[in-house]
């Protein structure tokens, strides 16, 4: 299986998530309705999850290597 630095990746999807959710609640609140606002906000945070989990795989990746490797 390859592998590849999920570090990066899931720092991007975060803050792709945080400022979707964010600039959706702001609309929300301010110039439409929740109704309409919801699903990008739920994308929103999807993404900030999903995010935060390929950020946490690469933490744990580097801090317990693979036997044989140093």
């Amino acid at each position: 299986m390859r592998s590849f630095n999920s570090g990066p990746a899931g720092t991007l999807m975060m803050l792709i998530g945080v400022l979707l959710a964010a600039s959706s609640t702001w609309t929300a609140i301010f110039r439409a309705r929740w109704p309409e606002a919801l699903p990008s906000i739920l994308i929103g945070l999807s993404l900030t999850a999903v995010g935060y989990s390929l950020f946490a795989r690469s933490r744990r990746t580097r801090a317990d290597p693979p036997e044989g490797e140093s």
